[in-house]
């Protein structure tokens, strides 16, 4: 292979975004145009990290916005603590911050070092999970956070079967027939079966044959409303 085609392999010393020094490892080629050395591009792939078993872990590593995120719940909550999680045969490293009241946060970071870096920096106690596990107050919170999401979720379908169920067309023209005949303001949306049938008994009054000399019409029209409405049997 001439040297215009030779490749090198260069060890380079990067620092991530907590301030933590790594080793990379970089594969360079010679341009021929200028003679210098270049990244080859394509040509270079990283290889997935491996557990000490071989088992293929994320590659994703922390990032600006990871570290924003820590800084942010540790400035806007009370009480916040660290705890390590350390490196899994499915995941990086990962921070978790947990505040006074149980509330937690969790990002990846580049390593246990990284981690107790960063903490130091902003001015909290940083513990190892394999060594002092997770705070009771961190569990306790999730369960509140729970029963919270499960009590709202129950009132919404109570709601929504009490809810009163959107008119047809059909039924919204009968509608506005009895309110018509009533001579009453229109009803809201979906109007429920109560303020229906106010109206109703309004509109039968109004129509009434003896009210119009014996005629009819309107009273039928009243009636066939009400049927469409399923205020009265077919």
């Amino acid at each position: 292979m001439s040297n215009a085609y030779a490749v090198h392999l260069v060890t380079r010393v990067k620092a991530d975004v907590t301030g933590v020094t790594r080793r990379v490892d970089v594969w360079l080629r010679r341009s021929q145009a200028s003679g210098t050395l270049v990244p080859m591009g394509n040509f270079w792939r990283r290889k997935n990290a491996r557990t000490d078993g071989g088992a293929v872990v994320s590659d994703r590593d922390s990032t600006k916005a990871d570290m924003k995120q820590l800084r942010e719940f540790t400035a806007s909550r009370k009480g916040v603590e660290a705890f390590v999680e350390p490196k899994t045969s499915v995941t990086q490293t990962t921070m978790l911050l947990v505040a006074s009241d149980g509330e937690s946060t969790r990002r990846r970071v580049s390593s246990p070092e990284a981690a107790a870096a960063l903490a130091k920096k902003l001015g909290i106690p940083c513990y190892d999970t394999n060594r002092v596990g997770y705070p009771q107050r961190m569990r306790d919170y999730n369960v509140r956070t729970s029963q919270s999401q499960r009590t709202a979720t129950a009132a919404n379908r109570d709601k929504a079967a009490h809810s009163p169920k959107a008119k047809s067309p059909k039924e919204m023209a009968a509608l506005m027939t009895l309110e018509s005949i009533a001579g009453a303001d229109p009803l809201p949306d979906n109007p429920g079966k109560d303020d229906v049938e106010r109206l109703w008994k309004r509109a039968r009054a109004a129509a009434h044959p003896d009210r119009r000399a014996g005629d009819r019409s309107q009273w039928d029209r009243v009636e066939e409303s009400a049927r469409a409405l399923g205020l009265v049997e077919n």
